[in-house]
């Protein structure tokens, strides 16, 4: 129910606005129904009614009774009720709308308030530099301009609110009372309108059930006469009930006296006109066929032509064609328009009739094709207009230049002459007519298909042909050289296109004209092709096109060696100073273009180029001039793959170019340093020799170039070649460093050689080194870049015939070889004991062991050693005729005197000076207690062709050549430890003997002999210290001796690593030393010493 604005329009709590005129009048427009003092109960005013004094039957002042008498009870009670008064809660009051709007209005002000705290100006600390203040205050004052704009908005959006408020406020003061009386009317209207339809519905029920209750009147006498005869001919048949079926045999019977019927008439009496030659005869009714058109179905009822054929039904035969429904208006009216025309003038009119309708209406069809192309796939392409059965259909609407079109109508085939042939009138026919580029085209060949209509297809056929011309105009502009692969098709316009090539099908770029705008494509898409196709589309030239794409291909192909480059590190060149001109005839090609690039480790004045011409692209080694302006000297580098096409540009191709550029340069380097020897080599393919397969299919090749063996080998008179004549080197990439570059020489060894190297490798791999069977080795060699490469082979071929010689002494030593390069030997003397002996670009060998190896203490006399600085033992009988063998006859006589060494010093953890172990040479060690105070020297010495150790008690020694420790006047040794050490003296073991003041003991005893003397020192040891008797110099000014000699302060044991670390005047001494028999003191057992 729709609501009104309620007020109360009392101020005093009197009458409401619809008690003002709420009676009711008569027919002659008094006031009746009540006075004007009853108030209605259910009035909105909030007041009770004040009550006025009725005048009836009396007056008052003066007045007549008769003016104030009200109409009479009888005419009262005659009135209808009175309409009924909605009451308040069917109203939404005003009070309700103003508040809704205060507080819609003090959201929207909250949010603006929001709004404008979010604003808030730049805060600033401190003082603002010169030009600062005024910036920020224009920045604020900014700020305070849209404030002020979010105010004003929410001002002006309310401010109409609260008009429209007032306005409807205002309003409702005038308007309440009418629009109450209006909304009371409209409610009493509908509740009457809803009584009637109540009424009608009982109505009609009330008569629904009386029906049964009626009493009927029946018709005797029709009944008598249906029930006697069985019908009534005074009854209309209203062919409500059928008529019996036919028969099957009635029904053949009636279709075969048709058909022969119509067979006579077609064969003996018709004249059939040439176009419906096509017939037959089924079903009682004869069918004319026109392919491709129609067929039609005629009726005749007699067997000559006294009586016309009757239409019966038409069916199209082409597609999409519309079903002819027999009860559709079309029908009625076509059938009409053919009995007419069989009638006057017979089957050729009715030929010519339908073959019009027909073929309007697939150019019809064809219209609407192209409507519904223009409104979805081909929007804003296509063109068409339709008129007197001619359809234009425009394509390419936004291409530059003349239009093009094809024009499809119905012409007539009439010869110009106007004769008439033999054959008889002219048929017409559908014709099609196609413009390119406003010029008719008379040869071309449009095969539509009239039978499967398709505006599309038809589009594209003659696109596709367009298309074609196009292109075709387009390869022949191309330059010769340049692979190109056309493809073209007279239906499909997709698959035209021209597959363009510069070198190798791998940069290839597809041009095609794209059907619906008629815009070249390019493809595959890429950052360089679209600014192309602009470029192509504005023109529209052939020459143009041609040149456009040759220039592409160039700069796509640059493109995709700039990307790999920068991801194998190298650099652009810049070519401001070097002209195209310059390039060109550095190269005597035709460049399109070219770039520069310095792979890494390649120095400034070598650059490697990429040309590109129509023959593809190709690389260059350049030579540039101090100025950068010119070329000294160009050379091309091979890159042709092992099937001879160019290889694909990629990272491996560019890596295996570098790769080969770097070794073609190094070798021609090579060559001219040979030539100004006056020496000779030669190039050749660098897998020539290698069976070809399928995973070296798509590898760029390489070069090789050979030498001769006797132009890097130095050989002595006499000396017999350890290598075949020839040597093959070949170039591979830098090393990480990109300074050098790898190079691998390849030869072959002598038989006799070939078998010491085969035991060499077959128990150390190499790294640098290679071997194979039958001699055949390799050698990895680093080279500067653009140097030659003949130095460092000498130096490696040197190395590795010192390395065969360094092997023999091994296998003379019976030394176990662990692992062997040109520049180093490991190998091991013991079983847990291993030595790298290096050989550096230097004089000097270099000597590393581990660093729990016990022979670091002589590692400096084993330097010596090896280096021919310092002699080995005395007796050469063992065939010690270089240093190599002296080093390695020393490493195991020393081995069991330097194990037992580091393992009394290592028994204590932490142990620095007891005891402390010196070495004098690598024959003289001396061992220092500090508790008790004791030392001993060890000597080695020869006796009768044997190599003892001497230990010898250095107590028995002069003072002055005795150790700090006990060279006080005043030292007294311990009696325990002079008792142990007697004892120890007097005793012999395995390979050991005591000799009272020492012991003597051969190369593999010296290790049992050390324990048992550190044991029986270490025995001795006395806590807190030994006490010593002061010398008459050390006493305190209080005159009494010290509690006892101090022990020396705890130092580091001496790293004996070089001759600067030796002891200076005991080394000396010992030479001067009172030499010990080997055979004083005790014992008679006497073993021969060998050493193994």
């Amino acid at each position: 129910m729709p609501g009104i604005l309620k007020m109360n329009n009392s101020a005093n709590g009197g009458l409401g606005a619809r008690d003002v005129d709420n009676n009711k009048r008569s027919h002659d427009g008094k006031m009746v129904n009540g006075e004007r003092s009853v108030v209605r109960k259910d009035s909105p005013a909030s007041a009770p009614a004040v009550k006025t004094p009725s005048y009836i039957g009396g007056g008052a002042n003066g007045m007549s009774s008769a003016a104030t008498t009200g109409p009479p009870a009888n005419q009262i009670s005659q009135l209808p009720p009175e309409i009924q008064h909605l009451p308040p809660e069917y109203y939404h009051s005003l009070s309700k709308l103003i508040q809704r709007i205060s507080q819609e209005t003090y959201n929207e002000l909250s949010e603006t308030l929001m709004q404008m705290k979010e604003l808030r100006p730049t805060q600033v600390n401190g003082n603002l530099p010169n030009g600062l203040g005024l910036a920020t205050q224009q920045q604020d004052a900014e700020i305070n301009k849209q404030k002020k704009l979010l105010l004003l908005r929410f001002a002006m959006d309310n401010r109409t609110k609260f008009i429209k408020l007032l306005v409807l406020t205002e309003w409702g003061k005038k308007a309440a009372a009418d629009i109450s009386k209006l909304v009371d009317v409209r409610f009493w209207q509908n509740e009457q309108s809803s009584a009637q339809d109540q009424v009608d519905d009982k109505i009609e029920q009330m008569k629904l059930a009386m029906n049964m209750a009626r009493q009927l009147n029946p018709d005797i006498r029709t009944a008598l006469e249906i029930l006697g005869t069985g019908k009534a001919e005074w009854i209309p048949d209203m062919g409500f009930i059928p008529p019996p079926p036919m028969s099957a045999e009635k029904a053949l019977k009636l279709l075969r006296y048709l058909n022969t019927s119509v067979s006579t008439r077609m064969i003996v009496h018709e004249k059939i006109p040439r176009q419906l030659s096509k017939w037959r005869i089924e079903n009682g009714r004869v069918t004319f066929v026109v392919d491709g058109e129609f067929e039609v179905d005629l009726l005749s009822f007699v067997e000559d032509s006294s009586d016309q054929f009757h239409f019966v039904d038409i069916r199209l035969l082409f597609s999409p064609a519309p079903t002819i429904a027999s009860d559709s208006r079309f029908f009625s009216r076509l059938r009409i328009g053919i009995d007419n025309l069989l009638r006057d003038e017979g089957l050729e009119a009715c030929f010519g009739y339908l073959h019009n309708i027909t073929l309007s209406h697939k150019i019809s069809i064809l219209a609407a094709q192209a409507n519904d192309l223009i409104r979805n796939r081909w929007a804003g392409s296509l063109r068409s207009e339709f008129a007197h059965r001619v359809l234009w259909i425009q394509y390419w609407l936004n291409r530059p230049g003349k239009k093009s079109w094809i024009e499809i109508g119905v012409s007539s085939n009439k010869p110009k002459d106007a004769k008439v042939t033999w054959r008889g009138p002219p048929v017409p026919s559908i014709s099609v007519r196609w413009f390119r580029e406003g010029v008719h085209v008379q040869d071309a060949n449009l095969e539509f298909d009239w039978n499967h209509l398709s505006a599309e297809c038809m589009i594209k056929q003659v696109i596709a042909l367009h298309i074609s011309h196009l292109l075709r105009a387009t390869r022949q502009t191309f330059t010769q050289g340049m692979l190109i692969k056309a493809a073209f098709s007279d239906s499909e316009p997709s698959d035209c296109r021209l597959d363009v090539a510069i070198g190798s099908p791998d940069h290839t770029t597809t041009l095609s004209i794209e059907p619906v705008t008629g815009r070249y494509t390019l493809r595959p898409a890429n950052p360089l092709s679209s600014p192309t196709e602009n470029a192509i589309n504005r023109s529209l030239d052939p020459s143009t096109t041609s040149y456009t794409i040759t220039q592409l291909l160039a700069r796509s192909i640059l493109e995709s060696i700039q990307q790999y480059s920068h991801q194998l590190g190298w650099k652009s060149v810049a070519r401001q100073a070097l002209h195209m001109e310059v390039v060109k005839a550095a190269v005597n090609l035709d460049v399109l273009r070219f770039t520069l690039f310095w792979p890494r480790g390649w120095s400034t004045d070598t650059a490697l180029a990429a040309i590109v011409d129509a023959a593809g692209q190709s690389w260059w080694i350049c030579e540039i001039g101090e100025k950068g302006s010119t070329i000294v000297r160009a050379a091309k580098v091979y890159v042709g793959g092992l099937d001879g096409r160019t290889p694909p540009i990629n990272r491996t191709t560019l890596s295996s170019i570098q790769r080969i550029a770097a070794q073609q340069y190094a070798f021609q380097v090579t060559m001219r340093a040979l030539g100004r020897e006056g020496k000779t080599c030669r190039l050749e393919d660098e897998i020539a020799t290698v069976q070809r397969s399928a995973s070296l299919e798509g590898h760029v090749r390489g070069w090789a170039m050979h030498v001769r063996t006797s132009d890097l080998l130095s050989s002595q008179p006499g000396e017999e070649p350890w290598m075949e004549p020839e040597m093959t080197i070949t170039g591979h990439l830098f090393r990480a460093d990109y300074r050098n570059v790898w190079h691998i020489a390849m030869g072959t060894m002598v038989s006799e050689a070939a078998a010491d190297m085969q035991k060499l490798m077959s128990a150390s791999p190499q790294t640098r080194f290679s071997f194979f069977e039958g001699g055949k080795f390799s050698i990895l060699l680093s080279t500067p870049f653009g140097k030659e490469v003949v130095g460092e082979l000498k130096a490696r071929l040197q190395d590795l015939n010192r390395l065969r010689s360094f092997a023999t002494t091994l296998s003379k030593r019976k030394m176990q070889l662990r692992s062997s390069s040109l520049e180093q030997v490991e190998f091991q003397y013991s079983e847990k004991l291993s030595v790298k002996v290096l050989f550096g670009k230097g004089a000097d060998i270099q000597v590393k062991f581990p660093d729990k190896n016990p022979h670091n203490r002589i590692h400096s006399f084993l330097t010596d050693m090896i280096n021919d600085r310092s002699p080995g033992l005395s007796d050469s009988a063992h065939g010690d005729n270089n240093g190599l063998d002296r080093f390695c006859t020393s490493l195991l006589w020393s081995r069991p005197i330097l194990t037992a060494l580091s393992e009394i010093e290592n028994r204590v953890p932490g142990n620095v000076d007891n005891p402390a172990i010196h070495v004098h040479d690598i024959r003289t060690y001396r061992i220092t207690y500090t508790n008790p105070p004791c030392s001993f020297d060890i000597k080695l010495k020869s006796k009768d062709d044997r190599m003892l150790w001497d230990i010898e008690d250095s107590e028995t020694k002069p003072a002055d050549l005795r150790p700090k420790i006990v060279r006080s006047p005043n030292y007294k040794r311990l009696d325990t430890l002079k008792d142990a050490l007697h004892k120890l003296f007097r005793e012999s073991g395995e390979r050991w003997w005591g000799v009272r003041a020492g012991i003597i003991a051969n190369i593999d005893g010296i290790p049992d002999a050390l324990r048992r003397l550190d044991e029986a020192v270490r025995s001795c040891y006395v806590e807190g210290g030994v006490k010593q008797e002061p010398s008459s110099g050390n006493r305190n000014g209080n005159g009494n001796a010290s509690n006892g000699a101090q022990p020396p302060p705890r130092q580091p044991p001496p790293v004996n690593t070089g001759r600067a670390n030796r002891p200076g005047g005991n080394a000396g001494n010992t030479m001067n030393m009172k030499q010990q028999q080997a055979g004083r003191g005790g014992g008679n057992k006497r073993e021969p010493i060998t050493i193994d």
